[in-house]
């Protein structure tokens, strides 16, 4: 790591000689950073907690976290001179460092599934490239029951199927190949991410200047996104540490007119991390760009692009080199793979600017305008960042990130993962580089506005467009079927009016910010005709994608053609639920007679004072050999026959159970629910209470 180490803001202060460092008292901002990355770690001590039974040496990891954490936060504030401090710092990484170990360790042997199409296509893929077949172009379905992945964390697209290629670059599933020799093809993927994130970590740390090396603990452990999004095989997480090392110290590559080995590393691991994530492709206009404008100035035009080609070639060429294996074995199924995301027909969700249709309800006609209108966002920064360079420059590395805010799919993690890049930018920025000059000196400033603001002038109109453009169905709920006492909804039907002039083949799914999985089409017909309306029977694909009976939920329809998505006014269908007023079960001799009563609860489940309602109580035995009734007789009824009472004035129905006869009764779970007229006679079924008769 000494050959990538850049020269630090504090180098004189860091690398002074021991009596010196520790006649030197810490900066206040060394002593902050570390006192909030010390915090951090109690977050990882936190969740790797329940872990101890599945893997007992977590345990140890949770006692000494805490001590260290508190250690070290001890130290922060009380430390005299800078090498306590940075002795602490030590520890402290060294705390983060295991406590991701420990938190992918305990979560996946303690029997996680599978949690994203992303981890278990790169580690079929892998499984696949162990069975020496290329996992470019092959159809990876089968991976979604070979590792039991939930259906609801598939990848959905407009025309009502799920992705199911590989659409990564080369070195996930080589990593993951390799690790399956020793992990066997257990969440190998996830193990992976980790290490990395471990890596990512230790890099950090040894290339932030000494008062902000804390930083990499506070966003790689303080941060719960970064272990949970390792832990679920987001190959995003593998770019870091190599990404990291490319951007360290930026402004130095190419000074002289020519590449030293610090530049030669930096391009072979942006080459790394082009071979990992599409993400790092659209930081590698903006990341080339930034190196010619720095050394304009100092090179001139003509020199500064030929160093910065050269940067640019020595990536591409580790890019193609790593990725030459499976471009041998089949260039135009490795092309259509690793192109694929920026072909899909992907739904929209995700964490931005569309979140706004989407959280409203108000659905679109036209989703291409979100994509082309975030290609257009990029157009337009990439051209203020270069007419602005003088006051972006340390943005770079920012400024793409924006056009991933506009387009139609802006998942969390392409924000989240790169924070780390974005502070070891700035952090290592060189302090002894010159302001830049303005790049086009004879360029007015007013003129440089107007260019600015018509280079944003089509991604503006792009997402108007698409925000204005009007949702082409129109959905309404007139029935629906619940599971009892699952307390979920299992069928509904819709009437759907096609407001286009074109038939439209609808795709139904649940959606509350990310959607669940495509509901199943009972009855109706294949499209809708042009401005004409039909009938659908939908049933659930699976409880994970039923919404409850007593939340609401909201019913989408999307289509390829047009791409678009279209939504059912938000619905509820129940206004109460039932809870036990004691839920403490409890032991009763043959003689006792038990009082139980029911709270009436409303939908955010407070008490509701609704007299007159209808709750019915009801028994039943769970044992070995089945489901059985019981004997247990309610409000003077018949042995194991249920029993309705009406709710009081303060909202509570009122039941006395004892034994209906002299057989033996053993565990009694009771269960209360709501009886009602209507197309749903029971709802807002309780969870159970056990009670142990003789």
């Amino acid at each position: 790591m000494s050959e990538i180490a850049v020269k630090r803001l504090d180098q004189d202060a860091g690398d002074a000689p021991d009596g010196e460092a520790a006649a030197t008292g810490p900066t206040l901002v060394h002593r902050a950073i570390t006192l909030i990355a010390a915090s951090g770690v109690f977050w990882a001590v936190f969740q790797i907690f329940p872990f101890q039974s599945a893997v007992p040496a977590t345990g140890v990891y949770v006692a000494l976290g805490a001590v260290a954490a508190l250690g070290v936060a001890v130290t922060s504030m009380a430390a005299k001179d800078v090498r306590t401090l940075n002795r602490a710092n030590h520890i402290l990484v060294a705390t983060a460092a295991f406590g991701i170990i420990c938190y992918a360790v305990g979560i996946i042997v303690s029997g996680i599934s599978y949690g994203t199409d992303e981890e278990i296509f790169v580690q079929w893929s892998a499984h696949l490239l162990g069975q020496g077949k290329n996992p470019y172009g092959a159809d990876l379905t089968p991976a979604f029951h070979h590792y039991a992945m939930s259906s609801q964390f598939y990848t959905k697209l407009l025309d009502g199927t799920y992705t199911h290629g590989l659409d990564y670059p080369a070195v996930p599933v080589l990593l993951s190949w390799a690790g399956n020799s020793v992990l066997h093809d257990y969440h190998t993927v996830a193990f992976v991410c980790s290490g990395a994130l471990v890596a990512a970590l230790l890099v950090a740390y040894k290339l932030l200047p000494r008062d902000y090396r804390g930083v990499a603990t506070i966003i790689c452990v303080g941060y719960p996104i970064l272990m949970d999004h390792a832990r679920g095989g987001i190959v995003g997480i593998i770019m870091l540490p190599f990404l990291m090392v490319a951007v360290a110290g930026w402004e130095r590559i190419g000074r002289g007119g020519r590449l030293d080995r610090r530049a030669w590393i930096a391009a072979v691991c942006f080459g790394f991390a082009l071979s990992v994530q599409q993400l790092s492709w659209m930081l590698a206009p903006f990341f080339v760009t930034a190196i010619f404008l720095v050394r304009w100035p100092e090179l001139g035009a003509k020199a500064a692009l030929r160093v910065t080609a050269l940067f640019s070639v020595i990536s591409v060429a580790t890019m193609l080199v790593i990725n030459s294996p499976f471009i041998i074995w089949n260039p135009g199924s490795w092309l259509a793979g690793v192109t694929e995301p920026l072909r899909q027909k992907a739904i929209a969700e995700g964490e931005g600017l569309v979140d706004i249709p989407i959280s409203l309800h108000f659905g679109t006609g036209d989703l291409g305008m979100y994509s082309l209108g975030g290609a257009a966002v990029y157009a337009g920064f990439f051209v203020i960042f270069v007419l602005y360079f003088d006051k972006f420059r340390p943005a770079w590395v920012v400024a793409p990130a924006m056009a991933l805010v506009f387009q139609g799919r802006p998942l969390i993690e392409y924000f989240a993962i790169p924070a780390l890049v974005w502070a070891v930018v700035l952090l290592t920025a060189d302090k002894d580089q010159e302001d830049s000059p303005r790049p086009w000196p004879l360029l007015a400033a007013r003129r440089r506005l107007w260019i600015s603001g018509a280079a944003l002038l089509p991604a503006t109109g792009l997402w108007v467009l698409g925000l204005t453009s009007p949702q082409p169905l129109s959905l309404k709920i007139v029935k629906v079927a619940t599971n009892g006492p699952l307390n979920q909804i299992d069928q509904i039907t819709v009437q759907v009016k096609n407001k286009t002039g074109d038939a439209i083949n609808p795709h139904f799914m649940m959606t509350n910010g990310y959607s669940t999985s495509f509901w199943n089409e009972v009855s109706g017909p294949e499209k809708v005709p042009a401005h004409g309306s039909a009938e659908f029977v939908i049933s659930t694909p699976g409880m994970g994608s039923s919404p409850g009976v007593g939340g609401d939920f909201t019913l989408a329809a999307v289509s390829d053609v047009p791409a678009s998505v279209s939504y059912a006014p938000k619905t509820a269908i129940a206004r109460y639920s039932t809870s036990f007023l004691d839920d403490l079960g409890r032991k009763y001799a043959a003689g006792d007679t038990a009082v139980v009563d029911v709270q009436l609860r409303d939908r955010h489940s407070r008490p509701s004072k609704t007299k007159g309602v209808q709750v019915m109580l009801n028994q039943v035995d769970f044992s070995a050999s089945g489901i059985t009734g019981s004997n247990l007789s309610i409000n003077g009824g018949p042995a194991g026959n249920p029993a309705i009472a009406l709710t009081d004035s303060e909202g509570v129905a009122h039941f006395l159970v004892k034994k209906g006869n002299d057989n033996p009764t053993g565990l009694v779970h009771l269960q209360a629910w709501i009886r009602q007229s209507g197309s749903i006679p029971t709802y807002g079924y309780s969870a159970f209470l056990t009670q142990q008769w003789p």
